[in-house]
């Protein structure tokens, strides 16, 4: 897809219909105009994530999306094209194991991105060796026709037509957001 030095292109992203995203699976991208931003999965409205607290698996999705209603969190969902040879129950006993694979978001250890990572090398045959960041696996997932379309909630002011422009980040950037969180944690 497309991209500059110092932004991520995502295009076509539709206004998403709440009930559609309760099913099928997605890439979540909360907070989305942050650096960095919070990745998590959710297939067939349960929800995966790992932060700094330890894992959630099986999470509800519908309790983010009032929570990203109530606080106005801008997000994408990344709708990802469910493999022939899988259901959506094999495809959430497999996320759910990559999310439990690690103890908590933590500097040295993993970040949010590292079971989603594990799951799509898994799941899509995606090499995953060069992927740090989310503006990273992307492209690769691009590559092979794994993302079949976009959606977004209280992103509107920021799009660029139906495209918008994600902030690269680096490592340093998500150790800090991980001290930070940490620090709220404690």
């Amino acid at each position: 897809m497309l991209s500059t030095k110092d932004q991520y292109i995502i295009p076509n992203i539709l206004p998403a219909n709440e009930a559609l995203l309760m099913n099928e699976v997605y890439l979540v991208v909360l907070y989305a105009t942050r650096i960095p931003p919070h990745l998590a999965i959710s297939v067939n409205g349960k929800l995966f994530t790992l932060t700094v607290k330890g894992a959630t698996v099986d999470g509800e999705l519908g309790a983010l999306l009032k929570l990203i209603r109530q606080r106005n969190i801008d997000s994408i969902f990344i709708k990802l094209s469910v493999p022939a040879v899988f259901t959506t129950d094999q495809l959430r006993n497999e996320i759910k194991k990559y999310t439990l694979a690690y103890p908590r978001v933590d500097i040295g250890i993993a970040t949010c991105l590292s079971p989603i990572k594990d799951f799509c090398e898994e799941i899509y045959s995606t090499e995953m060796q060069k992927v740090n960041y989310v503006f990273d696996l992307l492209p690769k997932l691009y590559e092979r026709n794994v993302i079949t379309s976009c959606y977004q909630l209280n992103l509107d002011r920021y799009l660029t037509g139906s495209s918008f422009y994600l902030s690269r980040y680096n490592m340093n950037d998500i150790y800090e957001g991980i001290r930070s969180a940490s620090s709220i944690v404690a």
